[in-house]
């Protein structure tokens, strides 16, 4: 026995004992104190995995919710796994209508500034924009530049508003003929003609400078893209009546490389669908038509009709994707309106798990009835859905894998990602018993939604049950 071993066995068990209890308090104490700072474990995780990039991340349409109404629900709409936020328009209006059937009113601007009775100030649409960064959320702002508010209906439909910016209505460069479009496969009436409102001269660059303006304001407030309204009636510079407001807008904004742009560009008539995707990502009107019906909307499923995009070869990384939108939710015509809760999470389990596009969830009013919600109050809490934030989060994941869909009949239909996780729904009355084939790693796959049971794959054969409106999403 040497030196050190005599000296070791004179001390006492108990100290060994304390200077252990003392290492794990002070082990314990560093990583809660990590926890609280959010340095220690998955930060990932606890904001619903979001993704750095907007684009690689689903948004969330707060339709109609006022800026302080959104910034409230911040943390949990990090926490169910929404990348970014998309406003309702920012610009003052006419009128000050708070009712939710008049939701028209915010498309019916007087200029362009930030901030209106219905939505908030400009200074609460900045503390929006700065809470929305300490979360990861990116904010997206609807912009109106195609038109302003009318002066009323019938022949005033075209002719705007008395309450309009004065330095707008003072020059009659600003504008365009006031009459309505007649033939919507007619190019030059789609951009030149208004759409039942007064039409900009989106041409003149003296107006463009003013909406370059407000967008670089916009940005300095912490805005991170804008969906540019009614964006189809917006000239093109090879139009026969040709615009340079693309290339000239877009390419005079701050900190362009970072924002996320968009433009309604709906799908039809005139439409010249591709050349928009030179400039700005664009709405997928006939692929949230395919969702709905694939999902059984109005007729028996057939998950097969969900498999194209549409979209006239526009790559699916420019296109945002929907199950419905705010206008086939509340238009005359009603598209989507009578869709059921579980119908909506289908279509949103088929957009949000598939590759490249940017999936936008509508929510809708709260309360019963098409409008029950006044205009600024948050909608209907469907985004809270364990199912919703399961799907968004395994977008989020899965950013920058490929996909495969396989229709296993008309009912189900599996989406693979890679070999990193898949997605299954079932659209049918009754259960369904899944064999395909998949690139998934052997092994026992539990869903992370509510209701999708547990699947297992062996030597490339995926095996389980999927209840009737069921979901699963499996990982790695």
């Amino acid at each position: 026995m040497n030196e050190n071993q005599e000296q070791e066995k004179k001390v006492p068990r108990w100290a060994y004992a304390l200077v252990g209890g003392i290492l794990l308090l002070v082990l314990l104490s560093v990583t809660y104190a990590g926890f609280m700072s959010g340095r220690v474990g998955d930060d990932a995780d606890a904001s619903g995995g979001l993704p750095e990039k907007t684009e690689d991340g689903v948004m969330f349409h707060a339709w109609n919710w006022s800026f302080d109404a959104i910034r409230e629900k911040l943390p949990e709409l990090a926490e169910a796994g929404f990348k970014s936020v998309q406003t309702s328009p920012v610009q003052p209006n006419k009128e000050p209508l708070t009712n939710g059937s008049q939701w028209w009113i915010l498309y019916q601007p007087t200029g362009f500034g930030i901030g209106n009775s219905q939505l908030g100030t400009r200074e609460q649409f900045q503390q929006l924009c700065e809470e929305a960064e300490k979360h990861g959320i990116s904010i997206i702002v609807d912009v109106v530049a195609n038109h302003m508010g009318n002066a009323g209906g019938g022949e005033l439909a075209h002719r705007p508003a008395k309450n309009v910016d004065p330095e707008l209505l003072a020059n009659p460069d600003f504008w365009h003929e006031a009459k309505g479009v007649l033939d919507w496969n007619a190019r030059g009436q789609v951009t030149q003609w208004g759409i039942g409102l007064p039409d900009l001269n989106t041409a003149n660059e003296a107006l463009q400078d003013k909406v370059i303006a407000f967008l670089n304001d916009a940005v300095a407030l912490g805005a991170d893209g804008f969906r540019f309204d009614a964006a189809k009636h917006i000239e093109l510079p090879d139009d026969r009546t040709p615009s340079n407001f693309w290339p000239r807008v877009l390419g005079a904004l701050d900190d362009k490389e970072r924002l996320f742009l968009y433009g309604e560009v709906l799908q039809g008539g005139a439409d010249r669908y591709p050349s928009y995707a030179e400039f700005l990502h664009l709405t997928a009107s006939r692929y949230g038509e395919s969702v709905r019906h694939a999902v059984g909307f109005g007729g028996t499923p057939d998950v097969s009709l969900a498999e194209d995009f549409k979209a006239s070869q526009v790559d699916p990384s420019k296109l945002v994707t929907w199950v419905e939108s705010h206008d086939t939710y509340a238009n005359d015509s009603e598209e989507s309106t009578a869709m059921t809760d579980e119908q909506l999470k289908l279509g949103w389990a088929i957009v949000a798990s598939r590759a490249g596009s940017n999936p936008l969830f509508f929510n809708r009013p709260a309360g019963g009835g098409k409008f029950a919600a006044r205009i600024g109050e948050p909608g209907s809490e469907l985004w809270r859905d364990p199912d919703i934030a399961a799907l968004n989060r395994f977008h989020n994941a899965m950013a920058g894998e490929g996909e495969r869909l396989q229709a296993l009949g008309p009912d189900v239909l599996l989406i693979e990602r890679g070999e990193k996780g898949a997605v299954l729904l079932n659209a049918g009355a009754s259960a369904a018993q899944v064999e395909a084939d998949t690139a998934l790693p052997s092994g026992s796959y539990d869903s992370h939604a509510s209701a999708g049971g547990t699947f297992l794959v062996t030597n490339g054969k995926l095996a389980g049950s999927l209840a009737p409106g069921a979901i699963a999403v499996l990982q790695r």
